[in-house]
C-alpha cells in the first residue's frame, strides 16, 4: 500500500511544477508583449521624423526670411494653433509610450530633443503674434503693414496709455531687432495720437465747463486747439472736439 505521505509530497511537487510552468509562461508572455510594445514605439517614433520636418518647414515659413525675425504679415493665430496641434500630436519620447528612455534606441532621444526645440520656436511665434494682435487692436484700420511701419493708422477712441505700455513691455521681452523696431514705431504712432487726444480733452475741460466758456478760452488757445483738432484721426474724437470748438466760437464770436 502506497504511503499517504509520499502521495501528498508527490501532489505538492506536481503543483509546484504546474505553478512554475504557469509563472514561466506568464513571464515569457509579458516579456514578449513588452518587446512588442517597445518595437511598436520605436516604429512609431521613426515614422514621426517626416512629420517633424513638416512642422519645421511650417515654422520657417512663418517668417519673412531665414533670419526668423519678422513674421509673415499674412500669418494668423489660427495657422499658429494648427502647427502647435500638429506638433503636440507627435509621439517621439519614451514618456509618450510610458516607457523608460533606456528601452529605446539613442536616436529616439534625438527626435524628442528636436520636438522640444520646435516647441520652443513655436512658443516664440505664438508670443510674437499675440503681441501683434494686441497691437493691431489699438487701431481701427482693417489691416496694418506688418513689414514696414506706415503712419496711416487710426487709434480706437478708448485706447489708453496703459494699454500701449503693456504691449511695449511685451515687445521688450522678445527677441528680434527688426520686429521690435516695427512694433515700437506703431506704438509710438498710437501714443502720439493718445497724447494729442488727452491734451485736447484737458484744454477743452479748462475752456468749457458745463458747455459755458471760461476765462481760459483765449483766442490764442482757441486757434491752437483748431490746429490740433485737424490732426486728430479718430472720427468720433474729432467730432467731439469740433463740437466743443463750435461752442467756444459761438459764445466768443471767433
Amino acid at each position: 500500500m502506497r504511503n499517504p505521505w509520499l502521495k501528498g509530497v508527490s501532489v505538492f511537487i506536481v503543483a509546484l511544477i504546474a505553478i512554475g510552468v504557469n509563472v514561466l509562461g506568464y513571464m515569457r508572455t509579458k516579456e514578449s508583449q513588452e518587446a512588442q510594445r517597445i518595437e511598436q514605439a520605436v516604429n512609431t517614433i521613426n515614422s514621426q521624423q517626416k512629420q517633424l520636418e513638416i512642422v519645421r518647414s511650417a515654422i520657417e515659413e512663418a517668417y519673412v526670411d531665414e533670419t526668423q525675425d519678422l513674421l509673415q504679415p499674412t500669418l494668423t493665430v489660427t495657422q499658429v494653433t494648427t502647427i502647435e496641434n500638429q506638433l503636440e500630436r507627435l509621439k517621439v519620447s519614451a514618456a509618450d509610450f510610458s516607457l523608460n528612455a533606456s528601452d529605446l534606441p539613442s536616436d529616439a532621444e534625438k527626435l524628442s530633443q528636436e520636438k522640444t526645440e520646435l516647441q520652443a520656436q513655436l512658443q516664440l511665434i505664438r508670443e510674437k503674434i499675440d503681441v501683434q494682435t494686441s497691437l493691431t487692436n489699438l487701431f481701427t484700420n482693417e489691416t496694418i503693414n506688418l513689414e514696414v511701419a506706415t503712419n496711416d493708422v487710426v487709434i480706437r477712441q478708448d485706447v489708453t496709455l496703459d494699454e500701449i505700455t503693456k504691449i511695449r513691455d511685451a515687445v521688450t521681452d522678445l527677441p528680434g531687432e527688426q520686429w521690435a523696431t516695427l512694433m515700437n514705431e506703431y506704438l509710438d504712432y498710437a501714443e502720439a495720437q493718445v497724447n494729442r487726444a488727452k491734451a485736447l480733452t484737458k484744454s477743452f475741460d479748462e475752456m468749457l465747463q458745463d458747455g459755458i466758456v471760461t476765462e481760459a478760452a483765449t483766442y490764442e488757445r482757441y486757434l491752437s486747439a483748431i490746429d490740433s483738432v485737424t490732426q486728430v484721426r479718430n472720427p468720433e474724437l474729432k467730432e467731439q472736439f469740433q463740437t466743443q470748438l463750435s461752442q467756444i466760437s459761438e459764445q466768443m464770436g471767433y
